[in-house]
């Protein structure tokens, strides 16, 4: 199942604890564990919790890096990303109280995201439509470092109801 602008629809699910992504048709998937403190590390849909990421995404530092293996791979500045020498930037619209943002290579659309969870809460949920090239690894990577799950509340939960 595409969109009609030729991009595939999915889910992600953002946390502190964890993170997931998927398509709707179940052929991309991706999943993310804490890999240290300000450290989320990237798996594929196959692999299983304390496998070797297959990418550490590090917000430690002023600006994101990217590793993989124990070598920088990649990082973000500003609304750009680089990764796997691919050069992404993220477009994201300035006074909204959800997140919403797309993310381009050249002129082309290869992921949109829009948020359709409660504010404030400590999960986001996440429709997107992203392109079927696109590595599932590399779709929650950039999906992380524009969601921020280092700097999501983790109590608002269990004081909510």
């Amino acid at each position: 199942m595409t969109t009609t602008d030729g991009l595939r629809p999915g889910r992600a699910m953002i946390s502190l604890l964890g993170s997931t992504f998927g398509t709707d048709d179940g052929t991309a998937k991706a999943f993310s564990v804490p890999g240290g403190r300000g450290r989320q590390a990237v798996l594929g849909g196959a692999d299983r919790a304390g496998d070797e990421p297959r990418l550490l995404v590090d917000f430690n530092r002023g600006q994101p890096l990217l590793s993989a293996r124990g070598q920088q791979v990649g990082e973000r500045r500003g609304n750009t990303v680089r990764l796997w020498e691919q050069e992404y930037r993220v477009h994201r619209p300035r006074l909204r109280t959800r997140l919403r943002f797309a993310v381009t290579v050249g002129e082309y659309d290869v992921l949109q995201a829009r948020e359709h969870s409660d504010p404030g809460s400590t999960v986001r949920t996440l429709r997107t439509a992203g392109d079927a090239a696109l590595d599932p690894i590399v779709t929650l990577a950039l999906i992380l470092l524009v969601a921020r799950p280092d700097k999501m509340g983790v109590l608002y939960e269990l004081f909510r109801h």
